[in-house]
């Protein structure tokens, strides 16, 4: 029976490898106040430990501990020996042998990988191809790096050329909507501004009043009129809208733009909005109406403004 040392271990190879067969010891140099950790190929099952530390009685060198595929091993005592035996695997189980020496901190092994034979012959390359693997490594790695960096680059221009040819539709949008807009201004002005007197410009219901603009005014293919809703009343007005009715008691189309999203004015407020109407409407010599509905869509207020 042989006893082997891991190879190279010495003072300066604090982490080693071992290759052990049934018939041979491997030595495992450990220092107090160090753990050692032996690692195996398969899970640990059973550690026997010749001289294992007792905490009971205080006696013993050494403190072994499992885990998983690791066995961790430290001195109690300053120097001394013993033995380990390591059984590992579930199908195929086995056993290894270990001597345990306690030696100074900078000769101690602090890592110890534990191999087959076979493993290390198939596991195992020489200091020529791992350079040569290390190389092919590093090469792959820059080529990678470089591919990254140019398609990083790319993504950036593509990017940077997208924002431009955005950044010019909207100036050309901009600049479309712009022209469009003097263009109907232009038109609108061509055409003249008119204006369509109101008959009845006030209205009250109890202490709130519908104050319109005496003339409707006439801008291009649209009619504008603009009224106020006053509240002398202690309580809230609520109302559901405005709108408009010809002669023929028929709803015309109109656009509200109002100071305030919602139909309520409160004590002592007043609210301002526009209708927009189609300009035929206010040009005709039909009656025109406005009527305001309440809340549950009654008509709480009629008046009428061209006649």
């Amino acid at each position: 029976m042989t006893t082997l040392a891991a190879a190279g271990v010495n003072g300066q190879t604090p982490i080693t490898s071992i290759s052990l067969r049934s018939d041979q010891i491997g030595l495992v140099k450990t220092a107090q106040a160090l753990s050692t950790r032996i690692s195996f190929p398969d899970a640990v099952k059973e550690i026997i430990c010749g001289d294992l530390y007792d905490p009971t009685t205080g006696r013993g060198s050494f403190v072994v501990q499992r885990a998983e595929n690791d066995v961790f091993i430290k001195p109690v005592v300053d120097k001394g020996m013993s033995n380990l035996f390591v059984k590992t695997g579930d199908r195929s189980e086995r056993v290894y042998n270990f001597d345990l020496s306690i030696v100074s901190a900078a000769e101690a092994v602090r890592v110890m990988n534990v191999v087959t034979a076979t493993e290390k012959a198939n596991a195992g390359l020489d200091a020529s191809e791992e350079r040569k693997g290390s190389a092919i490594r590093e090469a792959a790695r820059a080529e990678a790096d470089e591919i990254l960096r140019k398609a990083k680059a790319d993504a950036d221009k593509i990017l940077a050329d997208a924002q431009e040819q955005a950044r010019g539709r909207d100036r050309d949008a901009e600049s479309s909507a712009q022209k469009g807009a003097e263009r109907k201004f232009i038109d609108a002005l061509m055409l003249g501004l008119r204006e369509s007197k109101v008959n009845n410009a006030r209205i009250m219901i109890k202490k709130v009043a519908i104050i319109l603009d005496p003339h409707v005014l006439t801008f291009s293919e649209k009619s504008y009129l603009r009224y106020t809703i006053q509240n002398t009343g202690n309580s809230d007005f609520r109302f559901a809208g405005l709108g408009l009715e010809d002669g023929a008691g028929t709803p015309v189309n109109v656009e509200i733009t109002q100071n305030k999203p919602e139909n309520k004015v409160r004590s002592g407020e007043s609210i301002t909005g526009i209708i927009a109407f189609d300009s035929k409407i206010a040009s005709g010599r039909g009656k025109v109406t406005l009527f305001v509905k309440g809340t549950d869509q009654s008509e709480v207020a009629r008046l009428a403004l061209m006649q």
